[in-house]
């Protein structure tokens, strides 16, 4: 593990991702390969929060987004299923389903999403 991951390897690892040049998977394991063991996600505008044991980054807002004031599951798990999807549209389909942010930790391979008054769904990743 690279303990000091500087500001332009982070951006590369966002901006691969971003292109489709690196899978899910891949990215994960790159973010854990260079001490990021977490990142969250605030829905509304897209931002991200990265950490690691020696780093954090922010990511900047991308977007400007409306979310539901009714938390909707089943929608929410669907959208979930539906991870495929460009991330700006997998946010906006969360949107709307009620989820405010969610919080993937990498070593465990989790998601949390946490959605309108505190609603939760948990994710197993199978990456």
């Amino acid at each position: 593990m690279n303990g000091n991951l500087t500001e332009n390897q982070f951006q590369d690892i966002i901006r691969r991702r971003s292109m489709g040049e690196i899978s899910f998977s891949e990215f994960l394991d790159e973010l854990s390969q260079n001490g990021i063991n977490e990142y969250q996600i605030e829905v509304a505008t897209g931002q991200a929060t990265y950490k690691g044991v020696h780093s954090e980054f922010k990511t900047d807002s991308q977007v400007s987004l409306v979310i539901s004031n009714i938390f909707n599951r089943s929608k929410a798990l669907g959208a979930i299923e539906n991870i495929s999807l460009p991330f700006l549209d997998f946010l906006k389909e969360i949107a709307e389903a009620g989820i405010v942010s969610y919080r993937v930790l990498i070593p465990d391979k989790k998601v949390f999403y946490i959605g309108i008054g505190e609603e939760a769904i948990e994710e197993q990743l199978t990456v």
